[in-house]
């Protein structure tokens, strides 16, 4: 598990005079993710976030610039500890995994990064197409590495015999990655755990799968 991965799964930094710099920041970019998410990039000024952190506006540009600048490490974080964790699942498997595997287990952890990582990720998911110019600049590499492994994950199986050789790639690759961020928008416990939503986008996928008993 990333560092990023465990920072957002503790509770938010009590509030106090002993806080450390990396822990004000921290603090404040996580009340900033759960404000964008909710309410919108937009929406949300600084002197709201300052006050839910319970800070002074200024304390909070003593760590950003700007609205954008915080934005813009929102959804780097997001994007490259999904990334990461993708990355580590893939490398979890025996070194001879046939890359159908790896890319079943490449689409649980997304789907696991995304609901434990739910402020930024969502930060990063409903609002990408919207952001400022220059944060969508600031994050480009991010969200082309990681669309990269994707490719690269997809070639690899073609090559093998084990993706379809019907199947454009390159259609592929943001339809599997869409469909999976898209259940930020619906999903909930209630309505099953997160190891059957897994099953269920795979599911969903079955056709990419030329022999299915492998």
């Amino acid at each position: 598990m990333s560092v990023e991965e465990k920072d957002s799964q503790q509770p938010a930094p009590k509030k106090g005079r002993g806080q450390s710099g990396s822990v004000s920041r921290r603090l404040i970019l996580d009340v900033a993710a759960a404000m964008f998410s909710a309410q919108g990039f937009t929406e949300t000024s600084m002197r709201e976030i300052a006050a839910k952190a319970g800070m002074r506006a200024p304390s909070v540009y003593y760590h950003f610039t700007s609205k954008e600048q915080i934005l813009s490490e929102i959804l780097s974080i997001a994007i490259r500890s999904t990334n990461l964790a993708v990355r580590e699942s893939v490398e979890r498997l025996p070194a001879d995994a046939a890359p159908r595997r790896k890319i079943e287990a490449a689409v649980g952890a997304h789907v696991r990064s995304l609901h434990r990582n739910i402020h930024y990720t969502a930060t990063s998911v409903r609002y990408q197409g919207q952001v400022p110019q220059e944060v969508a600049l600031n994050v480009r590499a991010d969200r082309e590495t990681y669309a990269d492994y994707w490719q690269q994950l997809l070639a690899e199986a073609a090559a093998s015999g084990d993706l379809s050789p019907t199947i454009n790639r390159q259609f592929l690759q943001p339809l599997i990655l869409g469909s999976m961020n898209h259940t930020i928008n619906w999903y909930d416990a209630g309505r099953g755990n997160l190891e059957e939503l897994i099953l269920t986008v795979l599911a969903l996928f079955k056709g990419m799968w030329p022999h299915q008993d492998r």
